[in-house]
């Protein structure tokens, strides 16, 4: 009886140092059980289908392709964007610096930007009342751009804030975005200074340039043309709703808002860019003058590629979210599963990364 209970007891004594030993060898090399969620690189507009044949367990996107995962039922949301970062912001007003600085191209970017205010303004104000005319129009013109139903364009746009004006508070959030992409190895504090930029702080008191939209406070409507700006844009990307109103010729007397302010937009790409990135492309092939993207590929790119432009406008905060299977109630519940996101260098990948780190956990590439 002794002899059994001390092989017993040396059993238990051997499955603990096995367990401790791997244990310790997770430890050291940096795995934690459980703690670990994956992403896979999918397009926002792809991701409600990857959700919903399982491929993966969630995605992170801009609208409407949040709200289009919800409305079809094959989706909810674990958390918004805008709950994590209140105010931040999302997409921008950029232009190419050459193109800015030469002529009355000045003036031209200011009139781009009244429209872009006056926009913004019409839509707070038609969103705001759901029994005016206005309303209805704003929801069918979002439709027919996004390419999904009024329902979903609805939903879309309460979680959207269409501002304007960068304040020093989005100045601050722009600076936390380039000092995480340092963090992240998008770009280095090397490039950056080879840029001739000390700090993140330093980097964006730089690219922000905000006297053309000081100059757009007092631009009256012109009943002439000024001349011609070639713009970018992103397809069916609500973020930019103002552009589609303005570019809008029913609410405006037969013409564009960027007409009735002196300024006739064209385009290369009229169905509009697939990413961030490649507006930048376009910006540096001097194929666009002013363009609408995110700001992240905007900072990443004056940095990474020294495409020379400005950010001289906002054009929303906040609007994005992290959709979840119907299965999935907690953030705990994606540990080992794949997550969908546009990408690295999006604020959709970064707000992924940001909330498993509050969570405590870790996102790495799938298959890695």
């Amino acid at each position: 009886m002794e002899k059994r209970t001390l092989t017993i007891i040396a059993v238990i004594a051997v499955v603990a140092i096995v367990i401790a030993g791997v244990f310790a060898f997770t430890t050291m090399n940096g795995n934690k059980p459980n703690k670990t969620v994956y992403y896979s690189i999918v397009a926002p507009g792809l991701q409600k289908t990857a959700i919903s044949n399982g491929t993966v367990s969630a995605g992170v996107s801009w609208e409407p392709y949040v709200s289009d995962s919800v409305v079809a039922g094959t989706g909810k949301i674990l958390i918004w964007s805008g709950d994590v970062w209140e105010n931040h912001p999302c997409c921008v007003i950029a232009t190419r610096t050459a193109w800015a600085e030469s002529g009355n191209n000045a003036e031209l970017l200011a009139r781009i930007i009244k429209a872009d205010i006056v926009a913004n303004q019409w839509l707070e104000n038609a969103l705001s009342d759901p029994t005016s005319p206005n309303y209805t129009k704003a929801l069918e013109i979002g439709a027919a751009f996004s390419g999904r139903s009024t329902v979903v364009v609805e939903n879309a746009t309460e979680h959207i804030k269409f501002v304007s004006e960068i304040t020093q508070q989005v100045k601050d959030y722009m600076a936390f975005y380039v000092d995480q992409f340092i963090d992240l190895n998008i770009v280095t504090s090397a490039k950056l200074q080879e840029r001739g930029f000390s700090n993140s702080t330093n980097y964006i008191n730089n690219i922000v340039d905000l006297s053309y939209y000081q100059a757009a406070q007092t631009i009256q409507p012109s009943s002439t043309i000024l001349g011609t700006v070639s713009m970018g844009y992103l397809t069916g990307d609500l973020h930019q709703f103002a552009r589609v109103i303005a570019m809008n010729t029913t609410l405006w007397g037969g013409q564009t808002l960027f007409e009735m302010y002196g300024v006739t937009v064209t385009t290369p790409n009229p169905a509009g860019f697939s990413a961030g990135p490649a507006v930048m492309t376009a910006f540096a092939a001097n194929a666009i003058d002013v363009a609408y993207l995110g700001a992240p590929p905007a900072l990443q790119q004056r940095i990474n590629a020294g495409t020379d432009i400005k950010i001289v406008a906002l054009a929303n905060a906040e609007g994005s979210a992290i959709v979840v299977a119907n299965s999935i109630n907690t953030f705990a519940d994606l540990a080992n599963k794949t997550v969908a996101t546009p990408g690295p260098g999006s604020i959709q990948h970064l707000l992924l990364i940001y909330y498993a780190n509050q969570q405590g956990y870790e996102i790495r590439l799938a298959g890695t």
